[in-house]
């Protein structure tokens, strides 16, 4: 195999290849453990920026969150679930309404819609609540299999006196509801 080699310079050239073809990889283990050994025993010194894994923040209202920015009502939802099913996810939702307002008032829970732009209609009102009274009012809805709720309409109806009724139309989008399978 060497027998072609002739002279010192190729001697001298077919050692140096020799010796960076196993020096090389050797070179690179010893760094590599010697990295690993020094962030063991000297654990993370901070020099060196972590990335931070994003998360999905759920923008949105949750259990305990208040709701209406009217000056008509004060509401806040008491409970929400999404319970797995097989003719779909049921979607329910009890929001707790005090009428603040100097008129008697109404809310009224309408529509939800779905996380990929679906629609499912229903109603549920507390009725005609007076002043500084407070009412529940819960509504339930089947959504598609595998569906999570993002947005519910929801009306505010004011009862001036000796005016027609008034009402005033807002979307709440809802944060991250518990699913269950209970």
């Amino acid at each position: 195999m060497f027998e072609d080699v002739d002279g010192p310079e190729q001697k001298t050239l077919l050692r140096l290849l020799i010796i960076a073809g196993i020096g090389i990889p050797i070179l690179i283990e010893v760094v590599t453990f010697g990295s690993m050994m020094g962030h063991h025993l000297m654990g993370d010194t901070g020099d060196e920026a972590v990335p931070e894994t994003p998360t999905a923040a759920e923008a949105g209202a949750g259990v305990g969150d208040p709701i209406l920015e009217s000056a008509a009502v004060s509401a806040r939802i008491d409970a929400g679930s999404v319970v797995t099913a097989d003719e779909g996810w049921r979607f329910t939702l009890t929001v707790n309404v005090t009428n603040t307002g100097s008129d008697p008032a109404a809310v009224r829970l309408d529509s939800v819609t779905t996380r990929n732009g679906e629609t499912i209609e229903g109603a549920a009102t507390t009725g005609q609540l007076s002043v500084e009274e407070t009412d529940d009012v819960t509504k339930s809805w089947l959504l598609p299999p595998g569906e999570r709720p993002d947005t519910v309409s929801v009306t505010v109806l004011t009862y001036p006196d000796g005016g027609s009724v008034q009402s005033t139309q807002y979307t709440v989008a809802l944060g991250d509801i518990p699913v269950s399978n209970r």
